[in-house]
C-alpha cells in the first residue's frame, strides 16, 4: 500500500509581500493587467501583496480544509491495513478451521467382514459436515472480500483542493479595491496619477458622432 502523498504546497506557501511600489490596476472590456512599477502581477500576487483579509482567510481555510484530508487520509490507511489483515485472517482461519470440524462431522458405517469379503468401512458426510464446508468456502470470500475493500479504501489519494484566487474576488473591481486600500496606506498616487497611465476612451453608440472640441476665443474679443 503506497504512502498517503502530502498536501499540495503550490499557492499555499508564504505569500507575496511586494517590493514597496504602488500596484495598479487597468482594465478594457477586453483584458486587464495589473502593475507593480514595471512589472506584472497576477490578481493571486497583488491581493497577498496589499493583505487583502478575505483573500488569506478563504486561503488559510483551504489549507486547512487539505491539513484535515490528510490526516483523514492516514486514519483510512491504518484502518485499511487491519482490514487486510482481518481479512486474512478469516480466510485462512475459517477455511481450516471449518474443513477440520467437516472432517470431524462424517458418519461411518462399518460392514462385518464374510468370507468373501474382509471388514469394509464406508464414510459419509452428514448434515453437519456439509454445513462446515459450506461456511468454510464462504470465510474464504468473506476474507478475499475484507482484504480487497482494506486495499481500495486504504490507499485512495485524499481528494486535496489546489488553490486559486476565488471567482469572486478575482474581478478588476474587487483587486483594484484592495490595491487603493494599499496604495494609500504607501502614500502612492492615485490610479489617475500613476505613471503611463491613459483614460480609456469613451464608447461611443451606433451612428454617435464624438462633439468637436471648443474652439479657442480669439484675441480682443470681448
Amino acid at each position: 500500500m503506497r504512502p498517503i502523498p502530502p498536501p499540495p504546497t503550490v499557492g499555499y506557501g508564504d505569500p507575496y509581500k511586494g517590493t514597496g511600489q504602488p500596484i495598479y490596476v487597468k482594465d478594457s472590456r477586453t483584458d486587464w493587467t495589473i502593475t507593480e512599477g514595471t512589472e506584472k502581477l497576477s490578481s493571486e500576487q497583488a491581493l497577498e501583496a496589499s493583505g487583502d483579509a478575505e483573500y488569506e482567510a478563504r486561503r488559510q481555510m483551504m489549507k486547512d480544509y487539505n491539513v484535515r484530508l490528510y490526516r483523514e487520509g492516514l486514519s483510512h490507511q491504518t484502518r485499511g491495513r487491519m482490514m487486510m489483515l482481518a481479512g486474512l485472517a478469516v480466510a485462512v482461519g475459517g477455511y481450516f478451521g471449518f474443513k477440520i470440524l467437516a472432517r470431524n462431522s462424517v458418519e461411518t458405517t462399518t460392514t462385518p467382514a464374510t468370507d468373501m469379503m474382509p471388514e469394509m468401512r464406508t464414510s459419509e458426510p452428514t448434515g453437519g459436515a456439509k454445513g462446515f464446508a459450506a461456511l468454510g468456502t464462504l470465510s474464504i470470500y468473506v476474507g478475499i472480500g475484507l482484504v480487497l475493500y482494506g486495499g481500495y479504501g486504504g490507499s485512495r489519494p485524499p481528494p486535496y483542493q489546489e488553490w486559486h484566487t476565488p471567482e469572486a474576488l478575482d474581478r478588476p473591481a474587487y483587486v483594484r479595491q484592495s490595491t487603493e486600500s494599499y496604495n494609500e496606506k504607501i502614500g502612492a498616487p492615485g490610479v489617475s496619477d500613476a505613471p503611463g497611465f491613459t483614460e480609456t476612451p469613451t464608447q461611443l453608440a451606433p451612428g454617435q458622432r464624438k462633439p468637436p472640441a471648443p474652439r479657442p476665443a480669439q484675441g480682443g474679443q470681448q
